[in-house]
Parts: structure tokens; C-alpha cells; sequence
């Protein structure tokens, strides 16, 4: 049996304990048999231990606190985990620990998008399987929801990915897209977009450069912002980038 009826987002809110935003009962019922739903979520657990102890690492010394002038000394409290916000705690573990190739600072939604991607993993898309009606529907939903009118024939053009699905997601209030494709071996490729803030934002050339360790480019058109990452096939990634752009995608 396919678990195609749960998004990645109710799973991990199931994980969180948040029943409001998850259908915990129709779950639960269907990890009696589902192995592939076990799967994702094994895929989508959060290592609490391993947490805690990333952020010992990032906690002052005794020696540097006492090194602090006086008046600059405060009490440095430790993080308090919970296993209601460990996706939460997840992504800021990724911010701080993702690097560019760049000397240009990743704005806040990118930020985003990479922490999420790099919780992917090859059994998050391979379970997916939807006709072409099915994709071209779903399509639709999805990029009007950042006012942008894609054609599944542009996605299923590109070469040497398969396209899988569409989803929207929102970052500060704002409607944030993920189109999601997945390489012949299963990684896990996606484009996301979101409209830009600024009304007098221009075009911008794509940047290609390692987001939380992922393959990664990032334009604008100057209406909307993108990102595509996933995997480490660098020329994969910029060639895609390339091919997007040309299609004004």
C-alpha cells in the first residue's frame, strides 16, 4: 500500500506530537502495514541526542564568559529541548552549520529552503507515482499560488530528471512553492520559488554555489526569486538552472 495520502509536513507534525496539524488516528492506522510510510518517517526523525550535543558545541565557555567585560556578562542559559520542536531545532542546527561558495549572505527564505532540502533523502519522492492528468492538476494549483502559469510539458522536458510533484509551502506569510524532481539513481532535486519583496528588484544572473552541502543556483527574474538544489552533481544542477531560466519557467 502507497502512503501517498500524508504530505512530508503532516508526518513531521505527527513526529512533533502536533495532532491539530496532523491526522495522527489515520496514521497510525496506516503504519500497521505501510512499510513505505515507515520509511519516511524513519527518514524524517530527528536525532534529540545528537541535537543536544551540537548545541554544547556552540555554548560558550566558562573561560570566554569570564573574559567578557564587566556589564557584558549574562547568564547563558542552555537550550531547552522538546520533542515538539525538533524539526524547528533541526533547521537552525542546518543554518548554522551550511556554507556558500560565495561571499554573497543567503537571504532568510533560501536559508529555508536549503535546511528543508537537506532532510530529503531517496526514499522522501520514490514512493510518489501520478498520472500526467494527475501532475498537470496539481501543477496548476501550485504555481498559481505565486501567480506563475508553468506548463507540465517544460518540467518534463529537462533531461536526465524525472518530475514527481508539486507543493506549496510558505515562508513569513508569503506562498512559497516546491516543485520536486527526483535523478535516475533517486536523488532528490527541487525548484523552489516565491515572488520577490521587492517591487523594484531587478533581473538577477545565476549563482551556483553549496547550500547546506547540496548542489545549488539561485536567480531572479525580478518578479520572482528561485532556488534549485539537491545532490552534489554540480553541473546537473547548473545545467537545470540553465534550462529553467531559457524557459522563463
Amino acid at each position: 500500500m502507497q502512503d501517498r495520502r500524508f504530505s512530508d509536513e503532516e508526518l513531521v507534525a505527527y513526529l512533533d506530537g502536533e495532532s491539530e496539524f496532523a491526522a495522527v488516528d489515520q496514521i497510525e492506522a496506516a503504519l500497521q502495514d505501510d512499510a513505505a510510510l515507515n520509511t519516511r518517517l524513519d527518514a524524517l526523525r530527528i536525532d534529540i541526542g545528537a541535537l543536544q550535543d551540537s548545541f554544547e558545541l556552540l555554548q560558550p565557555s566558562q573561560e570566554a564568559i569570564a573574559s567578557l567585560p564587566v556589564g557584558a556578562k549574562a547568564p547563558v542559559k542552555r537550550p531547552v529541548f522538546a520533542v515538539g520542536m525538533a524539526a524547528c531545532i533541526a533547521l537552525a542546527v542546518g543554518f548554522g552549520l551550511g556554507s556558500w561558495n560565495t561571499n554573497q549572505s543567503p537571504s532568510g527564505w533560501v536559508e529555508y529552503v536549503a535546511a528543508y532540502q537537506a532532510l530529503y533523502t531517496h526514499a522522501t519522492l520514490d514512493h510518489i507515482s501520478q498520472s500526467p492528468e494527475q501532475l498537470r492538476e496539481e501543477l496548476g494549483r501550485v504555481s498559481a499560488a505565486v501567480g506563475k502559469d508553468i506548463a507540465l510539458e517544460q518540467l518534463t522536458a529537462l533531461p536526465d530528471v524525472e518530475y514527481k510533484r508539486g507543493q506549496v509551502l510558505s515562508f513569513e506569510g508569503r506562498p512559497l512553492i516546491q516543485l520536486a524532481f527526483a535523478t535516475p539513481s533517486g536523488v532528490p532535486i527541487a525548484l523552489c520559488i516565491i515572488r520577490s519583496e521587492d517591487v523594484a528588484k531587478t533581473e538577477e544572473a545565476m549563482a551556483t554555489m553549496r547550500l547546506e552541502g547540496l548542489s545549488s543556483a539561485v536567480w531572479s527574474d525580478g518578479v520572482h526569486d528561485y532556488v534549485l538544489i539537491g545532490g552534489k552533481e554540480d553541473g546537473l544542477v547548473r545545467r537545470m538552472g540553465q534550462a529553467l531560466q531559457s524557459m522563463q519557467i
